[in-house]
């Protein structure tokens, strides 16, 4: 059997009509959740016109099943807002259910493949959700309506021009299959045959029209002519064309004459065919355009690579300064380096802009996902999001899709308490979730935060020992801490049944190695009774990192700025020991000691100090981790260029990568978290 599925549409047409597509999509999803909270006016509004210009596109292409689906939800949320339906709990389940379906009639257009979904049930199941029936509006017209003194003025005008002013309505049929596009091939038909003077609706809001349209038309051309022209259109209920009179059809006083060059139609708003809409894309002087995130990856490793050659050409300067002076030669170039470097720094933000995307790109779609479930488990809950225009870089939205999945299913799952749980504590029966996030010192931020019972380090101390992860004389010397961060160990959970979202340490040993993995950190804090808050800290990027180079046994290395709390020469240092291991005392705070020369094996080479040298420590953190790194010598600042590790080296602990300096030398990039947690696992060995 052959389920291969044709669409009037070209490849070419197919990403424009799917970004209008999945933007109706998600307009009426959040619309519905929306509408669940509180029915507003402007949802409701907002959602029936993503129905309507869903239902038109679906028309566009041929995609029958799409359109009458999106029909009945129309026609649903047509009713809802003349207040004959409810948005109710249940009304909202069958809805979302639909949107469902419409994502997966969607993937028919892209794949060519019947999805062997049968939409008819789902339309049978939504007109029963129907408490009253529509009464349909009438198709007979009716042209006695007084003219406007502007538009009376209009017609006078045009006849003294030696023009007829026509007023026309048009009907479609109630069945039709597209009847914004049908207005549409109305309203260019007659274009073709004069001037537009006034219309209502007007091109640009086609697709709240209620299948009706009526203009004044200024042309050449006779009743007989315009009324054989209109015959010739498909899916038209009836029309009716008469001369410019008093009693005349009553346009808005803002409808301004329309013709092709100053139409607005755009697919959004209604179709004729995905070609119309691409070609309207062109003529409108739209100045937005696509590009392969490969390519802005290949573009920012050319800037990359002129952010090396930026500084290898200030080496080369201050080398010529050196050995000829500030002579003309040198002069020239010294003006020529700092112009090269503003425009590298201009294209490099250029660059960066372009890869950053508003964090609500992936914000939006987690009403839905706690609101299913809490539906699932008999739970209420309330997503409140803020800080959704916080840009981030594209590689790193994608990246912490699933962390975040983890964190807000955990936290409805077992952070959440049942309502009547709620109440007996004299907690609301609604539990709120809290998804937050702001840039914070050239990072990202990101909070998940629940109202709900917290974390009972008892239970994770019983969770731990029972799962053989440490003895008791191990869990003795944890406070309570150290004893929740132990959440992140695999297989732990303190979880009575396993279920599908059961346990807050059911994969959140993977939301902490996938945070790490893109040099960020995670840190719990829980309260027993009060909830519990994951913070999240994530870089701008991972192309462009500006860093602080330092030197360890003649190699040298480059610690990412955002880690670094401060630094201070080893000699300055208040030494302490703390359980025989050596720390320093720094602004009334005990700092454990990272001696990077045994870290990375570099006790076996000679320990002779490069010349001018002094040993120093680096004060960085990671989470609720601060420590000092020491290194032999502190080079300064610099932008680098971040580079992955040869597959032949693989994973190093502690190092995330490498970069090309501009002298042509190689310095590896510290992994802040890494290097610690070796750190930390080497000392209980």
């Amino acid at each position: 059997m052959n389920n291969q599925l044709t669409f009037d549409i070209t490849a070419d047409e197919l990403d424009i009509f799917l970004e209008d597509v999945n933007k109706c999509l998600g307009d009426m999803e959040s619309g519905v959740l929306n509408l669940e909270q509180q029915a507003d006016t402007e949802t409701l509004n907002s959602i029936f016109r993503a129905a309507h210009t869903l239902k038109a596109l679906a028309g566009t292409v041929g995609h029958r099943p799409m359109t009458e689906l999106t029909h009945m939800l129309e026609t649903i949320f047509d009713e809802m807002r003349d207040g004959r339906m409810m948005p109710t709990q249940a009304v909202a389940d069958e809805l979302l259910q639909a949107i469902d379906l419409l994502h997966t009639l969607r993937d028919e257009i892209i794949t060519h493949q019947a999805s062997g979904v049968e939409v008819a049930p789902y339309v049978d199941r939504l007109q029963v959700l129907q408490t009253a029936s529509t009464v349909a509006d009438s198709p007979e017209l009716s042209l006695r309506y007084t003219l406007t003194p502007d538009q009376t003025t209009l017609c006078q005008e045009v006849e003294s021009s030696g023009q007829t002013m026509l007023q026309i309505e048009i009907v479609v049929a109630p069945d039709a299959f597209a009847p914004a596009a049908r207005l549409y091939q109305v309203a260019v038909a007659l274009l073709e045959t004069g001037q537009i003077m006034a219309q209502q609706p007007t091109l640009a809001s086609l697709t709240e029209a209620d299948n009706r349209m009526t203009l004044l038309l200024a042309t050449e051309l006779d009743i007989a002519d315009i009324e054989t022209l209109l015959s010739d259109i498909d899916d038209l209920a009836s029309f009716q064309v008469e001369p410019c009179q008093d009693q005349a059809p009553s346009l808005m006083k803002e409808s301004k004459p329309s013709t092709v060059k100053d139409s607005s139609f755009s697919m959004k708003e209604s179709a004729e065919s995905p070609k119309r809409a691409v070609e309207h894309h062109a003529e409108s002087g739209d100045t937005s355009v696509r590009i392969n995130i490969e390519r802005l990856d290949k573009l920012m490793n050319l800037v990359g690579e002129l952010v090396t050659d930026r500084t290898r050409l200030l080496q080369i300067e201050e080398m010529l300064q050196a050995q000829c002076g500030k002579g003309k030669g040198v002069g020239a170039l010294s003006q020529l380096v700092a112009h090269f470097g503003q425009v590298v720094d201009q294209l490099q933000e250029e660059v960066m802009h372009a890869r950053v995307l508003p964090i609500a790109s992936l914000f939006n779609k987690f009403p839905r996902l706690v609101r299913d479930n809490a539906r699932t488990l008999d739970k209420q809950a309330n997503l409140i999001i803020e800080g959704e225009s916080t840009e981030l870089d594209r590689t790193i939205i994608q990246a912490i899709s699933d962390p975040l999945i983890h964190l807000l299913r955990n936290a409805v799952g077992h952070g959440l308490e049942t309502p009547s749980e709620r109440q007996a504590v004299g907690k609301p029966p609604t539990g709120t979730i809290r998804l937050t996030a702001a840039p914070v010192k050239g990072q990202i931020v990101i909070t998940v935060a629940d109202d709900g019972r917290g974390i009972d380090p008892t239970l994770i101390r019983q969770a731990a020992f029972k799962g053989g992860l440490l003895t008791e004389e191990e869990l003795a010397q944890l406070n309570n801490e150290e004893i929740i961060d132990l959440i992140f160990r695999p297989n732990l959970s303190t979880a009575r049944q396993v279920t599908e979202m059961s346990g807050r340490g059911v994969g959140l040993d993977v939301v902490r190695t996938n945070i790490e993995r893109l040099s960020g950190s995670v840190v719990v804090t829980s309260e027993v009774g009060q909830g519990t808050t994951f913070q999240l800290t994530l870089p701008l990027t991972l192309a462009l990192v500006r860093t602080m180079l330092v030197t360890v046994c003649h190699t040298m290395y480059a610690i990412p700025l955002t880690s670094i709390n401060g630094a201070l020469y080893l000699a300055e240092a208040k030494f302490i020991t703390v359980k025989g291991k050596p720390a320093i005392d720094w602004q009334n705070e005990v700092l454990p000691l990272l001696d990077l020369r045994e870290v990375f094996d570099h006790a076996r080479l000679p320990a002779k100090s490069v010349d001018g040298s002094k040993p120093s420590v680096v004060l960085v953190s990671w989470g609720k981790h601060r420590v000092g790194l020491v290194v032999d010598k502190i080079i300064g600042q610099q932008e680098i260029v971040v580079k992955s590790l040869s597959p032949l080296i693989g994973q190093v602990g502690g190092l995330s990568g490498a970069t090309i300096l501009g002298d042509g030398g190689i310095a590896l990039i510290i992994d802040i978290a890494g290097l610690i947690h070796v750190a930390l696992q080497a000392r209980k060995r």
